[in-house]
């Protein structure tokens, strides 16, 4: 009979064979990684995979950072999926070349946050906000629905927008926007 508080994931073993991998109630430990005993890999579907040496492969693995403002480069959470975390990876900079880049593009994809360059206008209309902005990857239109909810400050100056389709958008530092652009923000904050 199976224990209702473990938790099972399916991993491939070294000899390809599948296996169960299971933590119990107690098992709240963070295990910690060495980069010398990751490698990542695509899949012919495009995810990422993890192989831990002499030990598991991971199908898919989940990537996080646990401290994506303070320290975005170090303390990446792995996991099985959305909730069965492996372990983490401490320093990812020490990872091979060609594993380093899968996981930053994993990173990326889950972190995709364009930065505001420039705020042509912000218009109001029936409680929401139609935001027209320069981006680093160009010219773009996003709506925002309450403000106070979907506006966050990182003091000093720092906001994160995050758009009715749950999109988020970055100003490093609202002081050093243009004129225009600063009004645009001070008018609606």
């Amino acid at each position: 009979m199976e224990n209702g508080n473990e938790k099972k994931g399916a991993v491939l073993t070294t000899d390809n064979t599948a296996r169960s991998v299971s933590s119990g109630p107690d098992d709240f430990t963070p295990r910690y990684f060495d980069a010398a005993d990751l490698t990542f890999t695509r899949a012919e579907v495009g995810t990422a995979r993890l192989e831990i040496h002499e030990e598991a492969c991971y199908l898919r693995v989940v990537v996080r950072r646990l401290m994506p403002l303070s320290n975005p480069d170090g303390y990446i959470s792995l996991a099985a999926d959305e909730d069965t975390e492996i372990g983490i990876l401490v320093n990812p900079s020490e990872l091979a070349p060609e594993s380093l880049k899968i996981l930053q593009e994993e990173l990326d994809k889950r972190y995709f946050t364009p930065i505001i360059q420039k705020i042509y206008r912000v218009k109001e209309q029936f409680g929401i906000h139609e935001w027209e902005v320069e981006t680093k990857r160009g010219r773009i239109t996003f709506s925002v629905r309450g403000l106070n909810q979907n506006i966050k400050q990182v003091p000093p100056a720092r906001l994160f927008v995050t758009d009715v389709r749950g999109n988020r958008y970055d100003i490093p530092d609202y002081r050093e926007l243009d004129a225009q652009s600063y009004h645009q923000i001070q008018r609606h904050l």
